[in-house]
């Protein structure tokens, strides 16, 4: 996938923000999670089918003899190194997550960057979130009253695919993506004639918290 968060990107995110806002009276935020929390299922799933496989091979091979002891270990070596390629190849994990454990993981972590951004705090209720999960490539689009009342949920989801559908092309695409909806929203939220920027343009881009060698969590 394309580098997302280039500062070419960032700027033009920026200024799909202010497209947006220019026309309406939408408040605009977006947040960028490289990856979000990890669902260990395609983990487990592809070392158990690894160890299946070298146990099979071990056991029921007529051409290859095996000491005892490597037939204990090998299968064990080989669920790591099955665990260890799904960490390693995106699509394979994205492919193994269950779609409704991942989804729910998504919605968690968009409510949450909503209300620790403030876009709830707009005084029309007009503020949207628009949150982007990398590794997963998923956007989920999260409105506030306002928002939510013009485009409903369907209307939501519709503009996360779009923008979805632009995210392995990189940052430059999503955002020319989100520009594109400026005027929607300007049909939806005109923009008055007294109306402020009540929040920040801005790009949030956070790196997955690192773990310090003994912490427990």
């Amino acid at each position: 996938m394309a580098k997302l968060m280039t500062e070419a990107a960032q700027a033009q995110l920026r200024e799909a923000i202010q497209a947006i806002e220019k026309l309406s009276s939408a408040e605009v935020v977006i947040a960028v999670r490289p990856r979000l929390g990890r669902v260990l299922v395609p983990h487990v799933a592809a070392g158990a089918i690894a160890m299946v496989a070298v146990l099979a091979v071990m056991l029921f091979s007529d051409d290859l003899e095996f000491e005892l002891w490597s037939i204990a270990v090998a299968p064990l070596l080989g669920a790591l190194a099955g665990g260890l390629v799904v960490e390693a190849v995106a699509p394979l994990e994205r492919a193994l997550a269950p779609a409704r454990m991942s989804a729910a993981i998504l919605r968690d972590a968009a409510r949450a960057a909503f209300y620790e951004l403030g876009v709830h705090r707009t005084k029309g209720r007009t503020g949207a979130l628009v949150f982007i999960a990398v590794r997963e490539r998923r956007v989920v689009v999260v409105g506030d009253l306002a928002i939510v009342e013009r485009f409903g949920d369907a209307g939501l989801a519709r503009h996360a695919g779009a923008l979805g559908a632009a995210l392995p092309a990189g940052g430059e695409a999503v955002a020319r993506a989100l520009a594109a909806l400026a005027d929607e929203y300007a049909t939806a939220l005109p923009r008055a004639p007294d109306d402020v920027n009540e929040l920040a343009d801005l790009v949030q881009f956070r790196r997955p918290p690192r773990r310090r060698r003994g912490s427990v969590r």
